[in-house]
């Protein structure tokens, strides 16, 4: 029998799995081992999964900007799609939409539209795109529209086309006719009478010159349920078993189970979502287009510090002074940096004073260096 960290149940050792303790979805995939653990449930590998990695992944702002950083390392040299980009729930309805649906908004890469008339979930009701469980299962449609800069790159449009939506049970169609190409071929199905009668409407606004307006929502209390859940594993991975057992241990449990109208765990918790030029933090702690995570030592323990493309940053303690062991200090020094490219499948640890020194332009990084040449040719 073993022990979850997540649920705090012993389970027989069939039923541990995997977990990445920073997700694949920020590109955990590539973090270095240590971050990675087998003493996590199946149970809890899957809901998490989908209940808190995912409403934080699907949390507005989250999900724009690291679509954005999807963006900016597109090679045009080596053709792919790129992801829509959600802009959230359009006013416009379309004919014969229910009250149980709403049209979604998403924008390409190069400023195509799609209209996803899909089900709403009054439950899940931030996450975009809807519930990704049921997503994968409920019939839906959606119409996609060319942009004026579609020319610049036929193929780019093409393939973010061909990608949009994929594994999910949507019926694409596309709002007017493509030259020397089949839309047939890469997954979109012919207008039927509805999808017409829909089509007619959405171009017809387009024509009239309509000025569009939406609505996205946010639940506040998805960010505090995804950095407890990385709090508790970071916190295992450097300290042991031990860290599960401590007071704060038992404040951060409570933040990973939070429900809306509970009573607020006393976790040492904030969030910054400024522009980077009026936040030294987030300004120092992070990278462009890329994830950062540092581990750093503090007045008080231990804490984390998650940013995500310079915009948008986090932090929460992970442990206490008293809970950590001389020897774990000397482990963790001065502190370390984790810097997550996931679109390059690519991963960088630095010291915390070399990445300061980095920052400040005292230390070139021959890794960082090249990828950041790399994404600045591809600018415009």
């Amino acid at each position: 029998m073993r022990t979850c960290i997540y649920c705090r149940e012993d389970k027989a050792e069939n039923e541990f799995t995997l977990e990445h303790v920073l997700p694949q979805f920020i590109g955990g995939a590539s973090a270095p081992d240590f971050l990675k653990t087998r003493d996590v449930c199946r149970s809890c590998n899957s809901n998490l999964g989908l209940f808190v990695d995912a409403g934080f992944e699907k949390d507005f702002l989250v999900h724009n900007y690291l679509k954005l950083a999807a963006h900016a390392f597109y090679d045009p040299r080596k053709p792919s799609g790129l992801p829509f980009m959600c802009m959230g729930i359009s006013e416009l309805q379309p004919p014969e939409m229910t009250d149980n649906e709403v049209c979604e908004l998403w924008a390409g890469p190069l400023g195509e539209r799609v209209y996803w008339i899909r089900t709403k979930d009054e439950r899940l009701f931030w996450y975009s795109g809807g519930n990704p469980r049921t997503a994968k299962s409920k019939h839906s449609r959606a119409y996609f529209m060319f942009s004026e800069n579609s020319q610049k790159d036929t193929t780019l449009t093409w393939f973010s086309f061909r990608d949009c939506f994929d594994g999910k049970k949507v019926r694409k169609v596309i709002c007017g006719t493509v030259d020397g190409a089949n839309p047939l071929d890469i997954g979109f199905y012919s207008p039927d009478e509805l999808d017409k009668l829909r089509i007619k409407f959405f171009l017809d606004k387009a024509k009239s010159g309509y000025r569009e307006k939406g609505r996205a929502a946010m639940y506040l209390h998805c960010d505090l349920r995804f950095l407890a859940k990385t709090a508790i594993g970071v916190a295992y991975c450097l300290l042991g078993s031990k860290s599960l057992t401590t007071q704060y241990s038992k404040e951060l449990m409570k933040a990973l189970w939070y429900r809306q109208g509970s009573e607020l765990p006393k976790v040492n918790f904030g969030r910054s979502m400024e522009d980077n030029n009026d936040n030294l933090l987030t300004s120092m702690l992070s990278c462009d287009n890329a994830v950062t995570l540092t581990i750093l030592p503090n007045p008080i323990g231990l804490g984390i510090n998650f940013n995500i493309s310079g915009a948008l940053n986090w932090v929460i303690q992970c442990a206490l002074t008293e809970d950590i062991s001389v020897e774990d200090k000397e482990k963790i020094g001065n502190g370390f940096v984790i810097i997550l490219f996931k679109n390059l499948k690519r991963s960088i640890m630095l010291d915390y004073s070399d990445f300061l020194d980095y920052k400040l332009g005292n230390l070139q990084h021959d890794e960082l260096n090249i990828i950041y040449n790399e994404m600045n040719k591809n600018n415009n």
